[in-house]
């Protein structure tokens, strides 16, 4: 990987074309930030993918019926969280002596269905004056952050246009019940590529320039039917939880950076596997070494990860309809200077 200590965003190049780059023909997969601070194109970060062109294509070829599926988890889930992320709160207010009402919500977005935005994570930047230095996406700092007057790479920028387009599905969890592959959504066990690869082929999935991806792990299942209430609490109160998801490599990072992908989402707690691990167990028993995707996807390229969607009836209309590709809707919140976001999102075929 590149290894470029520059933290400035080039003003000059066009913030779209770097995105055509493969891979390795990028200057620093670790700093993608071509487009100028406080821009349209730096607040919409790797969705500057979903042109209108691809939009309107994505709808023609993917809504077929009409049918809808919402991918928004019931918003008092997780019922009990892990880092200490308080559980929601819904107050109804009566006015009117009861001849009508408002509700006022008080929740963390991290703590159900929702998108990570460009704000939510950061990356090491080390400097020899200041070796533990950390950015987000376009080289903001926590101070920038921490300033309620800078709402740069806040949620703003994806609410103006929304995060829609031709989502696709991989849906692990019917290929692990093929295959007697036994595991726990809340536990390290990891996907790698080669068998994301595999669902892709099997599913007669081809991507394109654009697409949302979505990987089924089972999550929202699991806490919804296996779970009981003293493992949920149990859960909640771990010093250190553990997630399954995709695993962490610079082979998974090439795969997501190539195939064009605007988005990446799951019902996973985190998408990738938690905490991230050292090193993976190779195709042919070589070790592979891991790092941590969060740092790349949403602080080096600016791309949303979606966590704890429900994806449980999108897997069971996929099925139906024989096809994992369909249209997303998604509208996240316009909070000026918001970190996170439900996703109030829709699938439609």
């Amino acid at each position: 990987m590149g290894s470029s200590n520059t933290t400035e965003s080039s003003t000059a190049q066009d913030p779209l074309s770097i995105h055509s780059l493969s891979f390795d023909a990028l200057p620093n997969p670790r700093q993608v930030w071509p487009a100028s601070p406080n821009s349209r194109e730096e607040g919409l970060g790797r969705l500057v993918l979903l042109t209108p062109e691809v939009v309107a294509a994505a709808a023609a070829s993917c809504i077929k019926k009409g049918h809808r599926v919402s991918l928004n988890w019931d918003l008092t889930k997780l019922d009990i969280a892990n880092f200490n992320r308080a559980p929601t709160q819904h107050h109804i207010i009566s006015l009117l002596d009861g001849a009508a009402f408002d509700d006022v919500y008080i929740f963390n977005p991290q703590q159900s269905s929702q998108w990570d935005g460009l704000r939510h994570f950061s990356a090491p930047f080390p400097t020899p004056e200041n070796p533990s230095r950390r950015l987000f996406y376009g080289g903001v700092t926590s101070a920038d952050i921490a300033d309620r007057k800078n709402t740069r790479i806040g949620l703003q920028g994806w609410a103006r246009e929304g995060i829609c387009g031709r989502g696709v599905l991989l849906d692990y969890v019917e290929y692990a019940k093929r295959n007697g592959i036994q595991y726990k959504a809340l536990s390290d066990h990891a996907i790698p590529l080669r068998v994301l690869l595999e669902i892709a082929k099997e599913q007669n999935v081809t991507f394109q320039r654009g697409d949302i991806l979505f990987v089924r792990m089972g999550l929202t299942k699991e806490w919804d039917t296996e779970m009981s209430p003293a493992d949920k609490l149990a859960y909640s109160q771990s010093s250190s939880p553990q997630h399954a998801g995709v695993e962490g490599t610079e082979e998974m990072l090439r795969w997501i950076w190539d195939s064009g992908f605007a988005a990446v989402a799951g019902d996973a707690v985190s998408f990738e596997v938690y905490p991230p691990k050292k090193s993976y167990v190779g195709a042919n028993g070589e070790d592979v070494k891991g790092l941590f995707m969060h740092e790349y996807l949403l602080a080096a390229w600016g791309m949303p990860v979606g966590e704890l969607f429900d994806l449980e009836e999108l897997s069971r209309r996929c099925a139906e309809e024989k096809r994992w590709e369909f249209f997303v809707a998604s509208a996240p919140l316009n909070m000026p200077g918001g970190v996170s976001s439900p996703p109030n999102c829709l699938a439609i075929f």
